[in-house]
């Protein structure tokens, strides 16, 4: 009988599950989107039950397609802040996931940065204060929802995901997602008491933290086995990618391109960092602890999108090929539509097209909106210390020739990428089956822009993203003075 793993990518537009060998071969897959929210501006939501319920009909299905199998265990790798609020008495969400992508909490940073705390954070943790992590989501949700605080739960998807697999007697999860809380010392590897008195986090409502190839609880997936089976690899999704791209040399380096995007560059050792880059805990296995500097771009993918779905711009992604820079776009776009990440750290920043006239067509936005997200990551890679080698990508985006050439292009690096289908997926079966590698093959890019056109147009990127910049600040002026004239008016 053949043995097999299970392997879960909960990612944030859709729930994939992936049958893969114990040789790292992809057997078979299952995919199943879910509903997104928004319920006012800026904010992001998913329905937690639907997750789970998605990721569970797609073991189901390969469960039953593959009755030969012999299932050995499931693995979870998970996009990573967003935050699930749950009733241990009902095992039941409280409130919506609040996503990543989330900006509520925008005000409640801003005002933490203003009170001079960010260095004190960064310090134990690493990160930045930004509503991109999840502890001030989890302090809106204790203090704008109803609940038991003795029997309330936090967790990010994965937890979530295994405290349901498991049916509630497993309340776990690992290093990596750990690390993403604003909750987490590096230094430490556990939660930080400080941090949790900071934000009024109970202790009590999180999960317990274990190394990605521990076994965390075991499931049946409520009876589709014959028998429980381990829950063993669990990683954030960027963490995943990274370990299967085996960045594990200074100045090794991985850019995955997912709804938003991560920009991984290993560390034997955690350099504190005084950049826009955040510190990271690459991964944090029995036998292996790596950390890294990573570059947060969260709006990527989902500007193609948006333009496929709402706009219109194109119907498939075989449209997306050299012709549309046939010549050279003379629009921008800026592609801000969650807010700017690195460099700029504005969550309040709007996207925009700039630029238009009356004979600008479809094609035309399209080829800005494509060079627009190519920038907004070309930013981000020039953040980053020097790095000798080739730019490892992964991701959705990764499969386009047409886009990977003009990342190199415009990057001014050998673009390395891989052609496996799904590299998340199997740093959770790297981690899960305790393997060290799997075999991949990888296609090259190298540039062939000007360095000097190349600067050219990074300088026209940087006068848009003024434009948005100087937007959003009006945008919180106006705001400012409709406050203050209600507080007049109210006195």
């Amino acid at each position: 009988m053949k043995k097999a793993s299970l392997v879960i990518d909960q990612s944030t537009t859709s729930s994939k599950v992936f049958l893969i060998d114990e040789d790292g071969k992809i057997l078979d897959r299952a995919s199943l989107s879910h509903q997104k929210y928004y319920p006012q501006k800026g904010w992001a939501e998913h329905d937690a039950m639907e997750l789970y319920q998605n990721m569970l009909d797609g073991c189901k299905r390969l469960v039953e397609r593959h009755p030969e199998c012999e299932f050995e265990r499931v693995s979870i790798t998970n996009q990573r802040e967003t935050i699930v609020a749950w009733d241990d008495c009902t095992k039941e969400p409280v409130y919506r996931a609040i996503v990543w992508q989330c900006g509520r909490t925008y005000k409640r940073c801003q005002e933490l940065i203003k009170e001079g705390y960010e260095p004190m954070i960064q310090k134990i943790t690493g990160l930045k204060i930004d509503p991109y992590f999840s502890a001030t989501k989890m302090e809106w949700i204790l203090q704008n929802v109803d609940t038991d605080l003795d029997s309330l739960k936090f967790g990010t998807i994965d937890s979530w995901l295994i405290y349901k697999l498991t049916n509630g007697n497993a309340h776990a999860t690992d290093h990596t997602n750990a690390s993403r809380t604003l909750l987490y010392a590096l230094d430490e590897n556990d939660w930080n008491e400080e941090l949790l008195q900071f934000f009024s986090i109970p202790a009590s409502s999180l999960p317990k933290i274990l190394p990605s190839d521990a076994i965390f609880g075991y499931t049946d997936l409520e009876g589709a086995l014959h028998e429980p089976i381990p829950i063993q690899g669990i990683m954030g999704d960027s963490q995943a990618a990274f370990l299967a791209q085996l960045c594990q040399e200074e100045g090794d380096i991985k850019m995955t391109l997912g709804t938003g995007s991560s920009i991984m560059m290993y560390q034997k050792e955690r350099i504190p960092q005084q950049s826009s880059l955040v510190n990271v805990l690459g991964y944090r296995l029995n036998d292996k602890l790596a950390y890294g500097i990573e570059g947060i771009v969260n709006c990527n993918a989902e500007c193609l999108n948006w333009a496929k779905e709402d706009l219109g711009l194109f119907d498939s992604y075989d449209q997306i090929d050299d012709s549309l820079f046939e010549q050279e776009p003379s629009l921008l776009f800026v592609p801000a539509l969650t807010g700017l990440s690195m460099p700029y750290w504005n969550a309040e920043a709007r996207g925009a097209f700039l630029g238009l006239e009356r004979r600008s067509s479809k094609k035309d936005l399209l080829a800005a909106l494509i060079d627009g997200i190519l920038f907004q990551l070309c930013d981000a890679l020039d953040a980053f210390p020097k790095s000798l080698s080739a730019l490892r990508v992964d991701g959705g985006l990764s499969k386009n020739e047409t886009i990977m050439q003009r990342l190199a292009d415009l990057s001014q690096k050998t673009v390395e990428v891989s052609l496996h289908e799904d590299l998340s997926a199997m740093g959770a079966w790297m981690a899960g089956s305790r393997k060290q590698t799997f075999e991949k093959e990888t296609r090259s890019y190298w540039p062939e822009m000007s360095i000097e056109k190349r600067n050219r147009k990074m300088d026209r990127y940087h006068r848009a993203i003024d434009c948005s910049l100087m937007m959003a600040t009006i945008d919180h002026e106006e705001r400012k003075w409709k406050e203050w004239n209600t507080i007049a008016d109210s006195a």
